[in-house]
């Protein structure tokens, strides 16, 4: 790559190069954007959303061929490619790496995840989560995280970091300077902390210190206020976290990325130009994903900003582009097999059993509890992985918004009872908690004389309560290989290797 250089770029150009809209794939509209926003505004990249490989492939590469200026393509794939490109690997949520506690299995996982992005053209991966989740209750965080172990959520992070970087594609570490104490979504609003800058410093920002260390390319903002730390702002837009902490005494030289401006978090604290000048102005060198970037850069042209700290942003910006390895696509044919190996291998090693013993009947009712709102009978990998090993089975749907509709002595003595509860976790979505009538039905079966299991598909909080169950067993996602290895658990078929990375307490 040719050393870059920013003295020749207008004003315009130096905006638009901290300036990093989306690409809708499912919106035409969108690629015409993206095109303009390139030939007139020099914008410095672009994060992706709804694509597939051929396409991104293609429109990444044309995009790259027009811009006299290499681009950043960034993606949420914090789970794998598959979250953002529907054609590419999903992975279980990131608390599977957490129980399964292995630096090799996330640096393995790390490096496939950069190579399927450098497939299609992308370079920037907004992950890994840095969040410790401390708060069992987080409606966001929970499962992306880690766990809860500071040391352990650090360890996995430059593992993380490792992979990705050592394979062409650069890291961001997210959500600084923590976001898994809160109890709020940011997506829906933003959450006020009360945390003090001693609690932070002891557990929520060792992560991003030792993301540091392992040479992290950029950091994420967290959209959310501490009231007792520095100037009491959004995280986003805050001096005294970004410049004074981040910077200053963390020692960070890398980029600074805001979190999206489509987030009603930071959408209620002002219109965009002000939330651009004042995270800018706080030391963020990306503003990341507004929602009018014409009329942004145009408007911050045309206002008095700060030459020098400009400069040192898109120098900063500069220097990320330079140390990208490649900016070629990547090809292997073997790829998607090893991907499928490894995803089964993340879902074997991080099944969790808190309690008992091998399933010995063969004949059970399982009552399944779904909080997903899914369209495509999940519940079946693992009810049928069951039959298929000879156990005769009666399966029972429950809705969250249906009533106890069952009737307990209805169940044969000698049936063994299974509750399957599946949730997961996504922005807006508050799908990680158990409706109330779930917690009836729960309640009520964890107490009959039965035999009972109880096994968790997506966040492991939601077995808590309910200690009553003879069985528990967690995994950390609903995709089909971890329905499959539970059930193998549950069998005995598979010795569960996973240990819970959070607390029940």
């Amino acid at each position: 790559m040719t050393k870059l250089d920013n003295k020749n770029l207008d004003i315009t150009q130096k905006i638009g190069q901290v300036i990093m809209p989306r690409i809708d794939f499912k919106d035409p509209e969108s690629l015409v954007k993206a095109r303009r926003l390139v030939e007139e505004c020099a914008v410095g990249g672009f994060i992706i959303f709804n694509g597939t490989r051929d396409i991104v492939s293609k429109i990444t590469q044309e995009l790259q061929e027009i811009s006299k200026i290499p681009l950043l393509f960034g993606c949420d794939a914090e789970r794998g490619l598959g979250q953002v490109v529907s054609d590419m690997t999903i992975f279980p949520f990131t608390m599977s790496l957490g129980a399964a506690n292995d630096l090799d299995l996330v640096y393995n996982q790390a490096s496939f995840i950069a190579q399927e992005m450098r497939e299609c053209g992308l370079n920037l991966i907004f992950a890994p989560v840095a969040d410790v989740n401390s708060n069992p209750d987080n409606p966001i965080i929970n499962i992306r995280s880690y766990g809860d172990d500071p040391e352990l959520v650090s360890r996995l992070c430059s593992a993380f970091i490792k992979g990705c970087q050592n394979n062409g594609v650069l890291t961001c570490a997210k959500h600084f300077p923590g976001h898994g104490r809160t109890g709020v979504d940011s997506h829906v609003d933003l959450p006020v902390q009360n945390t003090s800058l001693e609690t932070l410093q002891s557990s929520d920002l060792i992560p991003f210190e030792k993301s540091i260390e392992a040479g992290v390319a950029s950091i994420m903002t967290a959209h959310i206020a501490f009231s007792q730390i520095g100037d009491g702002n959004a995280v986003t837009i805050s001096q005294g976290l970004i410049s004074d902490s981040l910077r200053d005494e963390m020692g960070f030289q890398g980029l600074v990325i805001t979190d999206s401006l489509h987030m009603e978090g930071i959408i209620k604290l002002g219109d965009e130009q002000y939330l651009s000048e004042m995270g800018l102005n706080a030391g963020c060198d990306i503003i990341l994903d507004p929602r009018d970037p014409f009329t942004l850069i145009q408007n911050l042209s045309n206002t008095e900003l700060d030459l020098c700290q400009l400069n040192q942003k898109v120098e900063r910006i500069f220097s990320a582009k330079q140390k990208l390895i490649s900016k070629s696509a990547l090809s292997d044919s073997n790829l998607k097999d090893h991907g499928i190996k490894l995803r089964e291998q993340i879902a074997k090693d991080s099944v969790c059993q808190i309690k008992g013993e091998a399933l010995t009947s063969k004949k059970v009712c399982v009552f399944v509890l779904d909080v997903t709102d899914s369209e495509i009978g999940i519940s079946n990998p693992f009810t049928e992985c069951l039959e298929q090993n000879g156990i005769s089975l009666n399966k029972i749907s429950i809705s969250p918004g249906s009533g106890q509709n069952f009737i307990t002595n209805d169940i044969p003595e000698d049936s063994t009872v299974i509750c399957v509860v599946y949730t997961t976790i996504g922005a807006w979505k508050k799908q990680s908690y158990l409706p109330d009538n779930f917690k009836e039905i729960l309640k009520k079966l964890e107490s009959i004389s039965h035999e009972t299991a109880l096994v968790s598909f997506g966040s492991p909080y939601i077995t808590r309560d309910f200690n009553k169950f003879k069985s528990i067993i967690c995994s950390f996602d609903i995709l089909d290989v971890c329905q499959v290895a539970a059930a193998d658990v549950l069998l005995g078929k598979l010795l569960a290797k996973g240990k819970l990375p959070v607390s029940m307490s």
